[in-house]
């Protein structure tokens, strides 16, 4: 913000939108680091590291929000804008992941079925076979997801994920508003 606009609070969703933005692509590289972790396995890591850096980012930029508004950010604000940067970003790459697995390799659902009936004849008596056992099924009976059903159930399960991940960092951050509040009076 200029010096010019100090006095203007920024809306949460705008902000919410304009880090979203940024989560996209990080939850781009996530998915797709993921994807190629089968066949460049540094790329498996790279996407568990990301994972693991899913709440540190989301604390940055909560911690961003906050900082612009001087401290002054309210609960709700910080919440609704930590929701809105997961929906926003869960948009970006699900429609990168649509891209991908519909266009780019329109076998990759099956594929990772496939690959999970493999995985499970190797596991007997384990989850992974029952799974497997399950995969096998879907297979025969051609009930392989579409890639938008998909992707529908990852935003559905990322924005409940990340609205509880907000909640938990906002009210951490309400809570040293009003311990450094109660501070301030107690000096007065």
């Amino acid at each position: 913000m200029d010096n010019s606009d100090r006095r203007i609070i920024t809306s949460p969703y705008r902000r919410g939108a304009d880090f979203g933005f940024l989560f996209g692509i990080y939850l781009s590289v996530m998915f797709f680091s993921s994807i190629f972790g089968k066949t460049l396995p540094l790329t498996g890591l790279l996407s568990l590291l990301l994972m693991l850096g899913v709440p540190v980012f989301i604390f940055i930029v909560l911690r961003r929000y906050d900082r612009e508004l001087q401290g002054c950010a309210t609960f709700p604000m910080m919440w609704m804008t930590g929701v809105v940067t997961f929906i926003c970003g869960i948009l970006i790459s699900g429609a990168l992941l649509v891209i991908y697995m519909k266009w780019i390799e329109p076998g990759f659902v099956l594929s990772q079925l496939e690959g999970l009936v493999e995985t499970g004849k190797k596991l007997p008596g384990t989850p992974v076979a029952e799974a497997g056992e399950i995969a096998a099924r879907m297979i025969r009976a051609n009930f392989i997801p579409t890639p938008i059903a998909i992707v529908t159930e990852i935003i559905m399960a990322t924005i409940v994920s990340g609205s509880i991940l907000s909640i938990i960092i906002s009210a951490g951050f309400a809570l040293l508003h009003k311990s450094q509040r109660r501070r301030g009076s107690s000096e007065s």
